[in-house]
């Protein structure tokens, strides 16, 4: 991995925006949170601004560091002209919300760091390694190289990001340098334990009434082999459910054998549909997601739905006949 780009970044620059996709998850937040710590130990001056507020069940990483939800252009520093931005787990700076409009055409310069299966590195230069587990397995490998000590608070907001995008440890580009890293975050002082039941075990039992309701939408495709599921803004006021505990549900068609492809069509509460993808094996719905402006890996990938989702179900559907011929 080629570290000296962002290394000459982060040591001829004092002031640094960070920012991560929108509806950030446990790698993009945990991924700021250690960055701005280590950028702190610097001596720099550091700021996070997301485009949506952090899933609460995330909450439980106590830290200096703050994550902002920019909604007002006030809110921007006066002296922005003087600041340079880092984008975090996400290389398509047209997935980072209002902070593409309000923040990087008034910043310095800008880098990314990323390590999701995206041509879209529009500026170049930038450090993504597509063969990682997660942004924040880069940025343990980056603070190793530059020597800057990993603390207790930096390690718990590291390991939560690895376990949440390596699903504990089991996606497909869990390596055994991830589980390396892991061991040495453990050593610090993290307890799995905790990082795992905070991530996982968390959800209130409205969310699981939620839950009750969309696997009732439940549609098998394609002789058994697709799943879809759907989950409406009405599903989340019905129920008194949050939108962010839903995030799960995608995985559980994928505990049959014979399930190959699992779509979560949702809805929040705002009317914003997206569409979510899982699969198994050697199909690559990212592929699919970025033909609809998304992204992500090979077998979890996303995007914002343009049309209906019955409108975008239909060609979903046709897209994956290619890996069902007897279908």
């Amino acid at each position: 991995m080629e570290f000296g780009p962002i290394i000459d970044f982060i040591n001829e620059h004092n002031r640094f925006i960070l920012t991560a996709h929108e509806t950030p998850d446990g790698d993009a937040l945990g991924s700021e949170y250690a960055l701005f710590l280590a950028l702190s130990k610097l001596g720099k001056k550091v700021k996070i601004f997301n485009a949506d507020p952090a899933p609460e069940k995330f909450s439980f990483i106590k830290t200096a560091a703050k994550a902002v939800v920019l909604k007002d252009p006030e809110q921007v520093p006066k002296d922005i002209d003087q600041y340079v931005l880092i984008v975090l787990d996400v290389s398509d700076l047209n997935n980072i919300g209002q902070i593409a409009d309000l923040i990087l055409p008034r910043v310095k310069t800008c880098f990314i760091i990323d390590h999701h299966e995206n041509d879209s590195d529009t500026l170049g230069g930038n450090l993504i390694q597509k063969s990682a587990s997660s942004t924040a397995e880069i940025l343990y490998l980056l603070f190793r190289e530059m020597e800057i000590e990993v603390d207790l608070e930096m390690a718990q907001s590291l390991y939560m990001a690895i376990v949440f995008d390596t699903g504990s440890f089991i996606y497909p580009k869990t390596t055994a340098i991830t589980f390396e890293i892991a061991r040495d975050l453990v050593t610090k002082g993290v307890n799995p334990n905790f990082i795992y039941a905070n991530i996982y075990e968390s959800n209130s039992i409205s969310s699981l009434l939620l839950f009750s309701n969309v696997l009732a939408t439940l549609e098998l495709k394609l002789d058994n082999h697709v799943a879809i599921q759907t989950m409406t803004k009405e599903m989340i006021i019905a129920t008194n459910g949050k939108y962010e505990e839903a995030d799960q549900i995608i995985n559980t068609p994928l505990k049959s054998e014979e399930i190959r492809v699992s779509i979560f069509f949702k809805e929040n509460p705002a009317g914003m549909k997206r569409c979510s993808m899982r699969s198994k094996g050697n199909i690559n719905v990212a592929e699919i997601a970025q033909s609809y402006g998304g992204g992500g890996h090979k077998t979890a990938a996303g995007f914002k739905c343009r049309d209906s989702f019955e409108q975008t179900k239909i060609e979903l559907l046709e897209r994956l006949k290619i890996y069902f011929p007897k279908a």
